[in-house]
């Protein structure tokens, strides 16, 4: 009795030191949210996409949303203005990102009057919401942080594009959310010869081969692409780019 008795106090004492392994692990690669973030918008700083959570006049009372806010897991700053404060959420330099983080501070918590608006905020404000929320997995699995991408090939961006456009005929090769496999797709193409580049559209990536004045040509080149990566998938498709985007 005293054996078995003993066995389950030692088993006992395995999950309990399991369990604290497991949480303190976890401890570690929780990110650490950003405190005491105060801006004022200011003319020639950098225009982000952020949810507004509340306002208010009192320094005391925007303080204590903010810190309500960063316990529920959520980055927070207060904006300065004339007659207050502000009480925002997230730094994005892509609305549909702004959108979705809205979508989840609804979700998360009482806040259902939060909406996307605009602020002029420091760089070195969005470097540290990137240092702090890109790697976390309450962020990273709903908004896909459109807008930090660190090109390193072709890439055509045209979201807010303000160049003059023409239309074009090319080889669409793949599309999706992911810029990094974008590139590293993009990058097949060029090392087989073909000219590729990275496309951004709202909140896709897809990767085109050839940039074409008629359909003709760009049928032909789809046969290329087509029986040099064995992939039956890549369509010829009719797409708006920079004039400044060379023919093939």
């Amino acid at each position: 009795m005293k054996k078995h008795f003993r066995s389950l106090i030692a088993l006992f004492l395995a999950v309990l030191m399991l369990s604290t392994l497991t949480v303190t692990a976890f401890a570690e690669t929780e990110p650490t949210y950003p405190d005491g973030q105060s801006y004022r918008s200011e003319d020639g700083q950098v225009e982000v996409y952020t949810v507004q959570v509340a306002a208010g006049p009192n320094l005391d009372g925007a303080e204590r949303i903010r810190k309500d806010m960063l316990a529920e897991g959520f980055d927070c700053f207060l904006l300065a203005v004339d007659n207050g404060y502000r009480i925002m959420c997230g730094k994005f330099t892509d609305v549909t990102n702004a959108y979705r983080y809205c979508r989840m501070i609804r979700e998360e918590t009482e806040r259902a009057n939060a909406y996307v608006t605009s602020a002029q905020l420091p760089q070195a404000a969005l470097d540290e919401f990137v240092e702090h929320y890109k790697k976390d997995p309450f962020v990273v699995g709903d908004v896909l942080f459109n807008g930090w991408e660190t090109p390193t090939g072709s890439f055509i961006d045209m979201n807010g594009n303000e160049e003059e456009t023409k239309t074009v005929y090319t080889v669409q090769f793949t599309g999706g959310s992911n810029f990094a496999a974008a590139e590293a797709r993009r990058d097949e193409l060029a090392a087989l010869g073909f000219d590729g580049h990275v496309v951004k559209l709202l909140g896709c990536y897809i990767v085109i081969g050839g940039v074409f004045e008629n359909r003709e040509d760009a049928v032909a080149y789809r046969g290329q692409i087509r029986e040099a990566t064995g992939r039956l998938d890549s369509s010829v498709r009719m797409l708006q780019l920079p004039v400044s985007v060379d023919n093939t």
